[in-house]
């Protein structure tokens, strides 16, 4: 073997990487990824708060064109996405449209011509700081 031929072979086995380096690289990698999927989920949540946000108050708008058009409030939501007469429903999506992002059913009061819609929020428990109404926005524990 010539001189040259050791060198290059040489250079050839520097070339690679050791395992220390590559441990490290994938140490890095899986830390970065933890990063991700934690913000991700967050994210994630924060959404779902923000949607049961919006179906709340689009059920309560619900509600009032339900009255406008029959005259009387519904007694249940269950009533918003049945078809009536020859009527389409007032509200499409069957009755998944009435549960919130946790699957829980969204809770419906009237008093008078006040509508209040609720969701139990993330922890699906009524009466926490986490519900999400149709008359205010809350903040989610989430953050």
């Amino acid at each position: 073997m010539t001189k040259q031929e050791e060198q290059s072979i040489a250079q050839a086995m520097r070339a690679g990487f050791t395992l220390i380096e590559i441990l490290v690289a994938v140490a890095i990698i899986g830390i970065l990824g933890t990063v991700a999927v934690m913000n991700i989920t967050a994210n994630l949540d924060k959404a779902k708060v923000t949607a049961a946000s919006e179906s709340c108050r689009n059920l309560k708008s619900c509600i009032v064109n339900y009255n406008l058009q029959y005259k009387k409030y519904p007694s249940e939501l269950k009533q918003l996405v049945e078809p009536r007469g020859d009527d389409e429903p007032i509200l499409d999506g069957g009755e998944g449209a009435l549960e919130d992002p946790w699957g829980n059913e969204y809770k419906y009061e009237r008093n008078g011509k006040k509508i209040l819609v609720t969701s139990a929020g993330p922890d699906g428990e009524w009466g926490t700081d986490d519900d999400i109404s149709s008359n205010e926005i809350k903040k989610s524990k989430v953050d």
